[in-house]
């Protein structure tokens, strides 16, 4: 028995030394070999649920912290480590249980108290949140992380100014955290301080030209502040909006039998979900296929060929603007990231802008028939120009409304604010959104 002890843990120490390396699959061989010698051994499950985490497989680290809690109730590392994978996964009630079994053990874990205000946050008791957040600057009070999670707390009560204040804190302390410099100028500009508000958005965009909400924000300031033609060259809906009509796949008919396979396989995606977006930030009423390209059935491929034809014609037909936030960066590489959006009556996408990409756009496989030119409401169409997040709108926004139609895509910077006017007297309305990641 001693000799096994032994053996456990220095398997466990070489595990550790492995992780701490990177070297993954290393930690993970040493785990499960002191799990062939006790299967109950607490840590070998906890080290192993980290590595399923870091690897993807949530549900696997799940189980695997719950059989080390299991074995030692008291284990606070490993409820720290379940209630992060159960945020991760959507489950935030399981999570705030979690984290709040975790924090009782060790009160002391400033990271801990930010994570949990990250999970209030999102549960949508801000007011519970700004308290986490608090205490965890408290325990550090040079955690720029927990002072940006704290202005986004202070943010969601509207206590405009106390919000401000955080991120300027967050800022102070980590001069480059765009993030923070990013919801600074939002921030400023709620608060009417739009002048202000210039300050940190260029300083950020000076390091990262084209940082998806220090322009989309941006634009805002200069039209609150007067400054049009500014804004214009930068939301030039004129001449950075593309579009495209191919004709239908090889295999296919015409459009039509194409568009009615790929809502076939829309329908049966393994990623399909209603549950998406459960906070309601972007989608109302409707589901969505959250990654169309994890799995390429034939039409869903072929659909990758046709938006990646249209992309690289409108990219090709774009300037050459080294000036320019969206104009100067045209990729020679990228990656695609395309899900599906099935609207249900009355449903519409909220004004939004796509915060990783370069380019987004929306391909469309079925419109409704009650979506018409000669609707003066415009239902069903996409506007751009619009600005969401509850970003204030003193001037009158300069929008750009198109009409979808079954086969056309529509190609935009991925800055743009742009939302789907709610539809009637129609059961659903199907689009393919995606965006492009520029592969430096």
């Amino acid at each position: 028995m001693s000799e096994a002890v032994v053996d456990i843990a220095g398997l466990l120490r070489q595990a550790i030394d492995h992780h701490r390396a990177g070297r993954l699959r290393h930690a993970e061989a040493a785990c499960r070999q002191a799990l062939r010698v006790d299967p109950n051994q607490p840590t070998a499950l906890n080290l192993l649920g980290t590595l399923a985490r870091q690897a993807g497989r949530r549900d696997a680290a799940i189980e695997l912290f719950r059989r080390a809690i299991a074995v030692v109730p008291d284990y606070a590392d490993a409820h720290y480590n379940l209630a992060n994978a159960l945020r991760e996964k959507g489950d935030i009630a399981g999570a705030l249980e979690a984290y709040g079994e975790a924090i009782e053990l060790r009160p002391d874990m400033p990271g801990w108290h930010n994570n949990l205000g990250v999970a209030l946050l999102a549960s949508g008791d801000a007011g519970q949140a700004e308290d986490s957040f608090r205490r965890a600057v408290e325990l550090k009070p040079d955690y720029a992380d927990a002072f940006n999670n704290l202005g986004n707390s202070l943010l969601k009560q509207e206590k405009l100014h106390e919000a401000v204040g955080a991120y300027q804190q967050a800022v102070a302390l980590q001069p480059d955290f765009g993030g923070a410099l990013a919801n600074l100028g939002g921030a400023l500009i709620k608060a009417g301080r739009t002048a202000e508000a210039l300050a940190p958005l260029d300083r950020l965009l000076a390091r990262e030209r084209q940082h998806i909400r220090a322009v989309a924000y941006k634009a805002i300031a200069l039209r609150e502040l007067g400054r049009h033609q500014e804004a214009d060259v930068l939301e030039d809906t004129d001449k950075l909006v593309g579009s495209a009509r191919p004709p239908a796949p090889p295999g296919f008919a015409d459009i039509a039998a194409f568009n009615r396979q790929l809502i076939a396989e829309i329908r049966a995606h393994p990623t399909l979900t209603r549950d998406w977006d459960p906070y309601q930030r972007a989608a109302r009423r409707g589901a969505v296929a959250i990654d169309l390209l994890a799995h390429k059935s034939p039409a869903i491929a072929a659909l990758e060929t046709m938006v990646r034809g249209a992309i690289d014609a409108f990219a090709a037909r774009l300037p050459d603007d080294p000036t320019h936030p969206f104009l100067c960066r045209k990729p020679r590489n990228y990656s695609l990231i395309m899900w599906a959006n099935i609207l249900a009556e009355e449903g519409h996408q909220a004004a939004h802008i796509h915060n990783l990409g370069w380019l987004s756009g929306v391909y469309y496989p079925w419109i409704p028939p009650s979506v018409r030119a000669d609707d003066p409401r415009h239902a069903g169409w996409i506007e751009f120009g619009r600005p969401g997040y509850d970003m204030p709108c003193r001037f009158e926004p300069r929008t750009r409304a198109i009409m979808p139609e079954n086969g056309l895509i529509l190609m935009f910077p991925s800055y743009f604010w742009h939302h789907t006017i709610p539809f009637h007297d129609a059961p659903e309305r199907i689009s393919v959104a995606f965006d492009v990641h520029v592969q430096d």
